[in-house]
């Protein structure tokens, strides 16, 4: 394996949809947060009561997945190595690109602030270095430009495989993609599961997103490094 792919598919994170800008939980986070409602993140934490007609509600505003999915791959050994890319995908088929030596916020709100500056300005840099990049891109459109040579779909669904055989898949691969269901319950769109090779299950039990990374990630860095002393 040269470079493994992460991508967190689907992602609950978007700017609150104008059908509900005027509603007071909105209006209130946004004065909280010295913003207009048109510039803030959807937030179930926050925006809970404003979401109950939203289609599909229960699939959105929740970037604190997507905080978490981050801190475990930016921050993890393979990362570190040189070895991993990692995107978001999110619903509105935008696609963000984390530089590997990003340093990402730990305080969510200062998190959700990065995300909002994106949809300002696509381009986050320091010291002449792209860091962050949002893009209008599709699933189909970052597989097409990536090319990796298996993709797999993380599933309560999928396939059993153990944990022996996923590393054996990961590695038997140069340019491996895994993606990972970015929102809290629901089904993947039909797209994403034609997109995949093979839709996998690599626990009997649903588990959260951060949760399964941590395990990948383990997993791989455990065949490439186990012997690290």
């Amino acid at each position: 394996m040269r470079k493994l792919i992460l991508v967190l598919v689907e992602a609950a994170v978007e700017l609150v949809p104008r059908s509900i800008l005027n509603h007071p939980s909105v209006r209130a986070d946004a004065v909280r947060r010295g913003k207009r409602p048109s510039e803030i993140l959807l937030d179930r934490s926050y925006h809970h009561a404003a979401m109950k007609d939203l289609p599909e509600s229960w699939k959105r505003g929740r970037p604190d997945i997507a905080h978490f999915f981050l801190l475990e791959a930016l921050g993890s050994p393979l990362n570190k190595r040189g070895m991993l890319e990692t995107y978001l995908h999110l619903r509105d088929d935008r696609v963000i690109w984390f530089n590997p030596e990003t340093r990402l916020p730990r305080v969510y709100d200062r998190f959700k602030g990065l995300i909002e500056k994106l949809y300002k300005e696509p381009i986050v840099e320091a010291d002449g270095r792209i860091l962050l990049r949002m893009e209008r891109k599709s699933l189909s459109d970052l597989i097409s430009e990536l090319k990796p040579d298996l993709k797999l779909l993380l599933s309560e669904e999928g396939e059993r495989i153990s944990w022996r055989e996923l590393g054996d898949l990961i590695l038997l691969h140069e340019n491996p993609m895994i993606m990972i269901g970015g929102f809290p319950r629901g089904d993947f769109r039909k797209e994403t599961v034609e997109a995949a090779d093979r839709l996998i299950s690599i626990w009997p039990e649903v588990l959260e997103a951060w949760i399964i990374t941590s395990r990948i990630l383990s997993i791989t860095e455990m065949r490439l490094f186990g012997d690290h002393r």
